[in-house]
């Protein structure tokens, strides 16, 4: 009756544990990127009461042992690593794990990791985890935005407000039509934005006047007093067979460098019986910008913002995975660390060696399943109650042999 008085005590110890996990997968069934836990119970030891025999003749068999448990213990708490939802948030610095992997953030001693995407820019313009401070690791990007993803990984801080240089014109494609039904004489313009080595804009402009050769017109590029002249010939399909560049070298007098050679392709114009359609398709070159935001991109790719409407690579987060992720050490506020069992980080770029993407604007919600959860909640309180129930009908046949004593 003792052992079953500790049968009972051990099932309630184990109930009550259980209870405790599943009581706190469902506090966190709202909680970023949690990860449910679930309980296994294993035999606790057995007392054997009579070994078993094998047979020792023809007409007697063995027999088995006789072995009697003494109740129940927690086996494990598992971590199920399974894919939670992803919910679009709209929030710039917002990113979720598609698939495997870790966040890694660091405190500067350390690192930690989490499934945790909801970043921000703290007081330096460093990206940290909103909920930790912790600083969010990775690779910044070097002056043309690539990114060296085999390096050290180190906290990205970027400097917002800081001045980009300008970059001087150096090319312009041209697109369009000239008119083939066009009479000598007739002209068509477009304009150019050229800027020179200090960001200055000055516009150049271009003009095709219509000569009295078939299917020949004279193009002339001018910018301030700097002027450049040639032909552009086009055959009887309307394609230009000569003079598909212009060359126009512009001297300035602003302390640019100058002078400033800006090279004009005119190779995509036509001369078709169509209106006249003449534009800069394309060109280089910009003035200076200042730096106004930054945001995540996919693959966890952090994109800068400037005053010019550009945008340019500024870094990228690092991802960590593991062999058995289950067994990394829950630490609280949705943080990881490596333990014995979890096997060492391999780190990485996203959407490579199976760490999985990064998807942005969006965070990754809790797996918790609450249905299920409410019905192993049910069933554990049954066992509960069952196992205290075990307790009691021992101590009531303790208490008949007490009263058979007196």
């Amino acid at each position: 009756m003792n052992r079953a008085l500790f049968a009972g005590l051990s099932g309630t110890i184990a109930f009550q544990e259980r209870l405790d996990v599943i009581g706190n997968n469902i506090a966190n069934a709202n909680t970023v990127a949690y990860k449910e836990s679930r309980t296994t119970f294993q035999e606790a030891l057995y007392e054997t009461l009579q070994g078993g025999t094998s047979g020792s003749g023809a007409t007697i068999g063995g027999s088995n042992p006789v072995q009697i448990g003494s109740g129940v213990s927690l086996g494990s708490v598992t971590v199920q690593q399974t894919q939670g939802s992803l919910e679009p948030t709209g929030q710039p610095l917002d990113c979720a794990i598609d698939g495997e992997g870790f966040f890694m953030l660091g405190d500067g001693e350390g690192a930690c990791y989490s499934r945790d995407g909801s970043f921000s820019l703290d007081d330096t313009n460093t990206l940290v985890a909103s909920a930790s401070g912790l600083r969010v690791l990775g690779w910044m990007a070097d002056a043309g935005g690539v990114v060296n993803t085999t390096g050290a990984q180190t906290a990205l801080s970027f400097n917002l407000g800081e001045l980009s240089p300008p970059e001087a014109t150096g090319s312009a494609i041209v697109r369009g039509n000239l008119d083939a039904t066009a009479v000598t004489g007739d002209t068509v313009a477009t304009t150019i934005s050229v800027y020179d080595s200090l960001g200055e804009t000055h516009q150049a402009e271009l003009t095709f006047t219509k000569t009295a050769n078939v299917g020949e017109w004279q193009c002339d590029a001018a910018c301030g007093a700097s002027t450049a002249t040639g032909l552009a010939q086009f055959d009887g399909s309307g394609a230009l067979t000569a003079g598909g560049s212009l060359s126009l070298s512009v001297a300035l007098t602003n302390g640019a460098t100058t002078p400033q050679a800006v090279a004009l392709d005119l190779s995509s114009v036509t001369a078709l019986a169509q209106s006249h359609s003449v534009v800069v398709d394309s060109q280089d070159g910009r003035p200076a910008s200042s730096l106004v935001s930054v945001g995540m991109g996919d693959a966890g790719v952090v994109e800068g913002h400037y005053s010019d409407g550009r945008t340019r690579r500024l870094g990228q987060v690092a991802l960590a995975a593991f062999t058995n992720p289950g067994g990394l050490r829950h630490t609280g506020g949705n943080l990881y660390t490596e333990a014995p069992s979890s096997g060492r980080p391999d780190v990485g770029a996203a959407d490579s060696g199976g760490r999985g993407g990064v998807v942005a604007r969006n965070l990754e919600m809790s797996n918790v399943d609450l249905t299920r959860s409410f019905v192993d909640m049910i069933t554990t309180q049954r066992g509960f109650q069952a196992s205290t129930r075990v307790i009691a009908t021992a101590n009531e046949m303790l208490d008949e042999v007490v009263r058979l004593v007196q």
